[in-house]
C-alpha cells in the first residue's frame, strides 16, 4: 500500500479500551506499531502506510487494530478496531473496491432487521417465473441459451407452487437464520427458501458444467441474491458504514457459514453448489462458499472473479492500488484475494500454503 506523501519523523499515541496505541514513524526507516509497549508490526520501507496488531479490550476480548497512514504527520491516519473506525484525522482516503460500470439496481429493500416479507415474495415470484419464461423462450424460437437448459427434469409448475404456498411455510419452505459478528455488532438474518426451488437445483447435471463461473453467472437465482445484497446495502446505510465496511460485512457473513466436505454434505465426491443451495444448507466446501460470495459481490456490481488453485478456490475483488495485501492481476486489473472457508481471514490475506501454487482467474462475465 503506497501513499503519495512524505512522512516526517513523528510519533502518535491514543488510548483505546484501556490500552495505549503508539505509532512511531522513523521516516525512511519505516513505521512501527506498539500496543501497551509491545511491538505489533513494522514496515521497513518508506511510505508503506499499513500496520496491524491486536489488543485485549477492557471486557477481556481480543480486537484487531489496523492503522492506515496517509499524510505528512503520523497523526494523519485512520485507526480501526475490528473493522470499526476509532480515530481519523481526515475524511478517509481508505482503499476502495471498484464498482463495475453497470446499470445500478433501482429498488431498495428494508434493512437486515426489518420484516422479510419482500424476500419471501421475491423468492416465490422467481420460482414461478423461471419455468414460465423458459417455456415462452422455447415457443418463440429464441436463440439465447436458457438458464435452465442443463437441468435434467422440469422445474415445478405454477400449479404446484401455488399449492405449496397455500399449504403453509413449515413443509414447503426451508427456514434459515444466520448469525455472525462484524465490528461491534452481532448480525442476524432470516431467510425462507422455497423447497421446490432448492430441489430444482438438485436436478442440475454437474457433468455438463465445464466452468465454475457458470454457478455464479447463471441468472435463475439473481432475484434472491439481489434481495439479499440490498439488505446489506440498507444495513450499511443504517449503520453509517462505508462501502469498504459493507464488503467486509458480506465477507464475514459468508466466512461464518459451516464448512462441510462434499462427501459429507451431499454424498458426492465433487458437487459444486449454486448459491441458493449453499444458503439452504448453511454451508459447503471452498468452491461453494467462494461461489456464494462472488455471486453476492457481483450482484452489487463489484468487480469480482473466482480464483482457482489445483485443490482450492477463493474469490478476487477488484480494488485500487492503495488496498494492502495479496492480489492477482489480469489485464492490468488487481483482484485482491479473499479466503471464504473460515472466519478471521482479511481481504488480501493469502494462506501460506497457496503462495507457491499456480492460480487460474475465472472471469464472471457471461
Amino acid at each position: 500500500m503506497k501513499f503519495n506523501s512524505d512522512y516526517y519523523d513523528t510519533d502518535f499515541e491514543i488510548s483505546y479500551q484501556g490500552s495505549k496505541i503508539l505509532i512511531i514513524n522513523d521516516g525512511f526507516e519505516g513505521e512501527r506499531l506498539f500496543i501497551n509497549g509491545e511491538l505489533q508490526d513494522q514496515n521497513f520501507e518508506p511510505y508503506d502506510g499499513y500496520l496491524k496488531g491486536t489488543l485485549m479490550n477492557e471486557a477481556g476480548g481480543e480486537e484487531t487494530i489496523e492503522v492506515y497512514l496517509g499524510g505528512p504527520q503520523t497523526s494523519n491516519c485512520i485507526i480501526e478496531a475490528n473493522g470499526q473506525q476509532i480515530y481519523s484525522s481526515f475524511e478517509p482516503a481508505k482503499p476502495r473496491f471498484v464498482i463495475e460500470e453497470k446499470q445500478k439496481k433501482a429498488s431498495r429493500r428494508s434493512g437486515l432487521l426489518l420484516p422479510f416479507v419482500i424476500i419471501l415474495l421475491a423468492a416465490v415470484f422467481m420460482a414461478v417465473a423461471i419455468p414460465l419464461m423458459q417455456e415462452r423462450k422455447a415457443s418463440e424460437g429464441n436463440q439465447e441459451e436458457p438458464a435452465g437448459e442443463i437441468l435434467l427434469s422440469e422445474a415445478p409448475s405454477e400449479e404446484e407452487l401455488v399449492k405449496e404456498t397455500e399449504s403453509g411455510y413449515d413443509a414447503d419452505f426451508i427456514e434459515r437464520e444466520y448469525s455472525w459478528h462484524y465490528g461491534e455488532n452481532q448480525w442476524t438474518y432470516e431467510m425462507k427458501i422455497p423447497r421446490s426451488a432448492y430441489e430444482y437445483y438438485k436436478t442440475v447435471d454437474r457433468l455438463k458444467i465445464r466452468n465454475y463461473s457458470y454457478y455464479v453467472t447463471d441468472n435463475s437465482d439473481d432475484e434472491y441474491l439481489a434481495a439479499l445484497g440490498l439488505q446489506f446495502q440498507e444495513a450499511a446505510h443504517n449503520a453509517n458504514h462505508s462501502e469498504f465496511d459493507m464488503v467486509k460485512n458480506i465477507v464475514h457473513f459468508v466466512q461464518n457459514l459451516n464448512y462441510m466436505d462434499d462427501k459429507v454434505g451431499t454424498g458426492y465426491d465433487e458437487y459444486p453448489k449454486f448459491p441458493l443451495e449453499t444458503l439452504a444448507d448453511e454451508g459447503g466446501d471452498c468452491e461453494d462458499s467462494a461461489i456464494l460470495l462472488a455471486s453476492l459481490l457481483r450482484e452489487l456490481d463489484f468487480g469480482t472473479v473466482l480464483i482457482q488453485f489445483p485443490n482450492h478456490m477463493g474469490v478476487g475483488v477488484r480494488g485500487e492500488e492503495s488496498l494492502p495485501g495479496s492480489y492477482f492481476e489480469t489485464d492490468g486489473i488487481r483482484y485482491y484475494y479473499i479466503e471464504t472457508t473460515s472466519p478471521g481471514w482479511e481481504i488480501g490475506e493469502l494462506p501460506e500454503q497457496l503462495e507457491s501454487q499456480p492460480a487460474r482467474i475465472l472471469s464472471l462475465v457471461r
